[in-house]
């Protein structure tokens, strides 16, 4: 493992491979957690889908993490899902329930998948609202917000030059994905910057590029999506694996 401070408030881990970053990254995990619920009473977490996080999701529901885990204090949201049905193949909440849900002790009313009815417009403003009112106070934030990238410099479902990059009023939004020609509802950057910990989860070769392009800190005209994820007073973790670290 090598460790560098890129930045104030930005973290770099880098891990041998996916196996290695996903135990370090349920280690952190259960720090992040119990250090919340010390503080707060509660943990309230933004979950991503794709490959990278399924296997912290199987580590948390094994009997070495999840015993230390006070699920009932836990509370678990999605920051952005696509517009299928929960039990389709390419649901985000479906791969989360098959790897995690089904093997923990987690109250089912602490459990927000993205309503996935309806027009998506209409599904984004109700999913908005049910974490509006569940944030409700003086600082509505989440502790600790999951997040991934795409090869092209997504995250969430904000992909480059997508005109939800300059939304700076809503918190959830439905966005048309045209390479996948589907609907997907997403959290938007306002939200995303409001978090307390952000932990992107990074594997493989083919995210070098992007993840370089990240970690160099320069300013260009056109950033990408993952480059304008900047939390106001929160911090930021990367956990890597050699191969997106480019070796």
């Amino acid at each position: 493992m090598q460790a560098e401070n890129i930045q104030k408030g930005r973290t770099v881990l880098i891990w041998k491979d996916l196996d290695a970053l996903s135990v370090a990254a349920a280690h952190f995990f259960v720090t992040e957690c119990n250090r919340c619920i010390e503080e707060n009473g509660k943990f309230v977490v933004a979950l991503s889908g794709g490959n990278t996080p399924k296997k912290l999701y199987e580590l948390l529901s094994s009997p070495a993490f999840t015993r230390n885990i006070p699920w009932r204090r836990v509370f678990l949201f999605w920051s952005d899902e696509r517009f299928v049905a929960h039990s389709d193949a390419e649901s985000n909440y479906r791969m989360v329930r098959e790897s995690l849900l089904e093997g923990i002790n987690i109250p089912a009313k602490n459990v927000f998948p993205v309503p996935v009815n309806g027009p998506p417009e209409k599904a984004a403003l109700q999913y908005e609202t049910r974490i509006r009112n569940f944030l409700k106070g003086s600082s509505p934030t989440f502790d600790f917000l999951l997040l991934g990238v795409g090869e092209e410099g997504h995250t969430a479902s904000l992909f480059p030059g997508s005109e939800l990059l300059n939304e700076r009023r809503r918190w959830v939004k439905e966005v048309w994905v045209p390479q996948k020609q589907t609907h997907r509802i997403t959290f938007t950057l306002p939200i995303i910057n409001k978090a307390r910990q952000i932990l992107f989860l990074v594997s493989g070769r083919e995210k070098a590029t992007v993840v370089s392009k990240v970690l160099a800190n320069k300013t260009t005209r056109n950033l990408l999506p993952v480059q304008m994820v900047h939390p106001n007073k929160g911090n930021t973790m990367w956990i890597l694996d050699e191969e997106a670290a480019g070796g």
